[in-house]
This record gives structure tokens, sequence and C-alpha cells, in this order.
């Protein structure tokens, strides 16, 4: 059976951006990995989206008052709309697929 994918979106221009940092990380520690394709959509207090690895995603991930979204290698720009593909790379212009 095919895994089925799960994206999490966490982080953000907030307040509670460190909240929302601590919720996504037991999210992932509590989620079946054999069950379920995890794809991380992390947004830093810029409001800029990165694409994290779900081995690497924060900084500091065991201490909620220092806790912090890891910049990527991926940066992701939304693009409004109902169109297919609404995710692209911000690097290149090109569609992020996974």
């Amino acid at each position: 059976m095919a895994k089925l994918r799960v994206g999490i979106v966490f982080g953000g221009k907030s307040a509670e951006h460190e909240v929302s940092l601590q919720s996504a990380k037991n999210i992932v520690d509590a989620i079946d990995k054999t069950r379920f394709d995890v794809v991380l959509l992390g947004i830093d207090k810029a409001g800029q989206w990165h694409v994290n690895d779900a081995e690497n995603y924060l900084q500091n991930a065991d201490d909620p008052a220092h806790i912090a979204l890891r910049p990527s290698a991926i940066s992701l720009a939304q693009v409004p709309g109902k169109h297919q593909h609404q995710l692209i790379n911000a690097q290149n212009g090109s569609r992020y697929r996974r």
C-alpha cells in the first residue's frame, strides 16, 4: 500500500511562531512514518516558505524557549489562485513537486 502524503505547514509571521514550531515537532514525532510521507513546509518569521527535512528542520528542538526554524536549501513561493501547482522554487521558478 502506498503511503499517504501529508503536508505539515508551521511557523509564520506570528507572535505564536515558536508555539507552532513546537506543535509541528509534536506531530512529526507522533505520526506513523510507515503510513505517511511527511512533507514539512516551514514559514520563517519573515514569511519565507521553506521545504524542510524531517531529520533537521529545527534548531534547539528540545528547548521551547529557544526553538527556531532551520533555514533550508529550498525556498518556496506561493502562487495565488486555483493553479494545479501553487508552490514554486523561489530560486529558479520551477514548480515544486515531491
